[in-house]
């Protein structure tokens, strides 16, 4: 029987899964279930009473090889949650994302935990690379959220429990805009946002590149501007004080912007990021863009061959083709992005057809009520235990 007394583990390990986290307990308390939330997040679950074990930034991997860097610390902080979970007598568990970490605790703790529940949100991206993840998630996961439509007839032709709840990203959008602080720009300005990413990896391969495309794009157009948002505490000086050498070494407009995200989005012409959810954020405004990855080359290397789709932003994915140029590890490189720049902003066919396909897939994401059928769907599975 659950709960106000009852404690519930919930795992998010990085910041796009803190922010559904915080979401998805706001709803839940919403909802009267008042239990003892704890585990592993950040500043958006805390925020809602969340307890956290460690540092969200201790589960910071970005590829193969920095999880083989990381192992035995990993390892570790998954072994200390088990002990945690034990000794607080934990039956239900909602891991959020993550699934090369999560994936792995579900199988650990349903293996030393009798009767535990085990709810996985967000579905991993078994369309596009690792399908056979799908068994190890049959065999541990008690139900799944998804927050795609298309992923649904892949959990039904298993027989796994699952929910579509549509994408937090909807509603997310509107209220951080809301929120958000006014960004002024010079009346006819053309105006190009860079998000480098949140995670510290993307942050120092991507924003020095960025940066220096910044400076080829400055030479083509006397009138742009650039707004950087950031939404990674720890990389706040990193950020600025590559800022500052840029914007004194060159003649750049450089607007830093930390955690208002959404309205330098909005206020874009054009946006370059890295790869990840902020491709749908873009997609949000209706923003063309330009996506860029870099990883190591270990990571790549295997990725490349286990990848079972050409794409890797989630904008072309959904559209099952290439709608947004991608720029991949060598080609991800100023003089390339800094074509695709010029294109873009130059064509004006090209951009209303990149345009128009965005949309379509805003049209995808659902009503912005993600977190609320999240709630519903895990306190129907509560009420059944």
């Amino acid at each position: 029987m659950i709960n106000n007394e009852s404690n519930i583990l919930m795992i998010a390990g990085e910041h796009s899964g803190d922010s559904l986290g915080g979401e998805l307990l706001f709803e839940l308390r919403n909802n009267n279930l008042n239990c003892n939330y704890f585990g592993i997040g950040g500043n958006d679950m805390i925020a809602q009473g969340f307890h956290s074990l460690s540092n969200i930034e201790e589960l910071n991997v970005m590829g193969f090889s920095g999880a083989l860097l990381k192992y035995r610390s990993l390892k570790k902080i998954a072994i200390n949650i088990v002990k945690e979970c034990k000794l607080k007598n934990v039956k239900i568990a909602i891991l959020i994302d993550y699934p090369g970490f999560n994936l792995e605790l579900s199988k650990m703790l349903k293996k030393d935990i009798k009767d535990i529940k085990i709810i996985f949100y967000v579905s991993p991206q078994i369309w596009a690379w690792k399908f056979n993840r799908i068994f190890k998630i049959k065999q541990y996961i008690d139900l799944i959220l998804l927050l795609f439509p298309f992923e649904k007839k892949i959990y039904d032709k298993y027989n796994i429990d699952n929910v579509v709840v549509g994408h937090q990203l909807m509603g997310k959008m509107k209220t951080n805009f809301d929120n958000g602080k006014e960004i002024i720009t010079e009346k006819d300005s053309v105006v190009i946002t860079l998000m480098p990413g949140s995670r510290t990896g993307e942050i120092t391969r991507l924003l020095e590149k960025m940066l220096d495309t910044a400076v080829l794009i400055s030479k083509e157009y006397k009138n742009v501007e650039f707004i950087i948002p950031n939404i990674n505490d720890k990389e706040d000086s990193y950020i600025q004080n590559n800022i500052k050498k840029y914007t004194e070494k060159y003649d750049l407009k450089i607007q830093y912007q930390f955690h208002n995200s959404a309205r330098s989005i909005e206020k874009a012409d054009l946006v370059i990021l890295a790869s990840g959810t902020a491709t749908l954020e873009v997609a949000y405004f209706k923003k063309p863009m330009i996506i860029l990855y870099i990883n190591s080359f270990i990571t790549h290397f295997i990725g490349k061959r286990l990848l079972q789709i050409p794409y890797v932003g989630l904008v072309n994915i959904l559209s099952e083709k290439f709608i947004c140029k991608e720029f991949l590890q060598s080609e991800c490189n100023p003089n390339n992005i800094f074509i695709e720049t010029n294109k873009i902003l130059k064509e004006d066919k090209y951009r209303e057809e990149m345009i128009n396909n965005i949309s379509l897939v805003k049209e995808g994401l659902g009503t912005g009520d993600a977190s609320k059928k999240s709630a519903m769907a895990i306190l129907k599975l509560i009420s059944s235990l």
